[in-house]
């Protein structure tokens, strides 16, 4: 009978994905720092559950002190439950956990049972056409195949590699030996470091000694010769198959890869066509709108410039005006939305004129609201823009960050000239947005923490920005404000008279 290991895969809401083994009995699960598996979270009893051992299977005994469990949906008794292989394992409302039950034969010919298991998750990851869910399942899958402890993807984002975060927590104190992921992006090939056989020509890195790591994997994410991602696997003990079976872990990222790919291009086709419906619908409302807006703002202007100065009615009036004034704009916003943008009218310009042409008017307010400004502008910074539309997204992004600075702070907005191109950034010192908020920030009619908020300030930035040819990169999180960064083409400078 060969010897068989039980493993139990935690995956949580805040993006980590690990393997333990059990390696004892009783196993116990809980809150408390001394369980064997400690999961200190709401939800979780200090006591919350045990897997035993006995009649050459193991068992899931809950504790009398746990919330109900659940083992592939189904309630747990209190005599516990025999587990299978694959098991799911829900800890109870409110926990953040969810545990997968594996068990592996350790023999020299269970090739097969791994290329079933690699079909099941190939199949997992294809089944679906959303992107999140898609990026959740390749790094659940890969952890699962591939036997590490912890699991974790980056994607990358422009010349860079981003770290993919799952939920709505971030968890930033989760430390990862980037120098590996680095160099699978820039070759294109599979890492493999099985740092407990001390390889010959192996070398580790700083972080890889504080991290105590024993094993690390890293496979990229290709489209071809483009690298999407990448995928980094690591343990703080050996894996279970010392030589990984690289080919097979190949195969099962470039599936990955493609499946990420398509979700993209789907979800990107659906937000096409819903942005051309909403078009049409809303060149239609507005003409409707238009003309007795128009009609209302007069009269209302009208009445309030004959009424005397002492007379109840003329705040009213002045209400009416400022409110079919927003309306106004709300309408304008529509129609910058929707319709086909106009030949862009591109000359070299100075952005720190633009960025000083776009404050200028918001003096007053600044000063009411407590905000000072931090301004490092690079005069010789000219990009090929149409100046009236970079105006357009300099006031949106500037109006988002006078919201999320209601208390005061400070305003930084900088432009430099790097590697042929313009960056200009705005950084405020504001509420900052969850992770799930970030994403969604160029979706069109969404809004979050506004109260009198369109939901088209961010997408007409994209769309202005996208029709220069340049990029838009959004950083932000709850408590430390959000910075966009824009990099649009460079003018030539301006030219020297004699």
């Amino acid at each position: 009978m060969p010897r068989q290991v039980a493993r139990l895969e935690i995956a949580s809401s805040e993006g980590l994905t690990k393997v333990v083994v059990v390696d004892r009995t009783p196993f116990s699960i809980g809150a408390d720092r001394s369980a064997d598996l400690p999961l200190p979270a709401p939800g979780i009893a200090p006591c919350h559950a045990q897997i035993v051992l006995f009649g050459g299977a193991h068992h899931l005994v809950p504790h009398p002190s746990g919330k109900a469990l659940l083992a592939d949906g189904k309630p747990v008794p209190e005599g516990g439950i025999a587990l299978a292989h694959g098991t799911l394992i829900d800890l109870g409302p409110g926990s953040p956990y969810t545990l997968r039950f594996l068990l592996q034969g350790v023999r020299a010919d269970d090739r097969e049972d791994r290329l079933v298991t690699l079909m099941e998750v190939a199949r997992t990851i294809t089944s679906s056409l959303t992107v999140e869910d898609v990026l959740k399942r390749v790094l659940d899958g890969a952890v699962r195949f591939s036997g590490a402890e912890r699991g974790y993807l980056f994607l990358r984002e422009e010349k860079c590699l981003v770290r993919w975060r799952r939920g709505s927590a971030e968890d930033d104190r989760a430390e990862v030996s980037l120098s590996v992921p680095e160099e699978v992006a820039a070759t294109g090939r599979p890492v493999y470091r099985d740092v407990a056989a001390g390889d010959p020509g192996q070398f580790t890195t700083d972080s890889i000694v504080r991290l105590r790591l024993q094993a690390i994997l890293c496979l990229p994410l290709a489209i071809r010769q483009d690298i999407i991602g990448v995928v980094y696997l690591d343990s703080r003990k050996r894996l279970p198959h010392h030589q990984p079976d690289l080919h097979l872990l190949e195969a099962l990222a470039g599936l990955a890869a493609v499946a990420i790919q398509n979700s993209r291009l789907v979800e990107e086709r659906v937000r096409a066509e819903r942005t051309l419906a909403i078009g049409q619908m809303a060149r239609a409302v507005v003409h409707d709108l238009r003309s007795p807006l128009s009609s209302i703002r007069g009269l209302a202007e009208l009445l309030h410039e004959r009424a005397p100065v002492e007379d109840p009615s003329r705040p009213h009036l002045a209400t009416i005006m400022a409110e079919v004034d927003r309306l106004a704009g709300i309408t304008g916003d529509l129609l910058q939305f929707s319709r086909e943008a106009p030949p862009l009218h591109r000359s070299p310009v100075r952005l720190a004129d633009l960025v000083r042409q776009t404050l200028k008017p918001l003096q007053p307010r600044l000063q009411r609201s407590n905000i000072s400004l931090a301004l490092s502008l690079d005069e010789e910074a000219r990009a090929s823009v149409d100046a009236a539309r970079i105006l357009r997204v300099l006031h949106n992004l500037i109006a988002n960050s006078l919201e999320a600075m209601r208390g005061g702070g400070i305003l930084d907005i900088r432009c430099r000239r790097s590697n042929g191109s313009c960056l200009l950034s705005v950084r405020d010192g504001g509420c900052g947005m969850p992770e799930e908020v970030r994403r969604r920030v160029f979706d069109p009619f969404f809004t979050h923490g506004k109260a009198h908020g369109t939901g088209l300030g961010m997408a007409i930035v994209q769309k202005i920005v996208d029709e220069h040819g340049g990029t838009i990169r959004v950083e932000s999180a709850p408590g430390q404000g959000t910075t966009v960064e824009l990099g649009l083409p460079a003018g030539s400078p301006a030219p020297v008279r004699g």
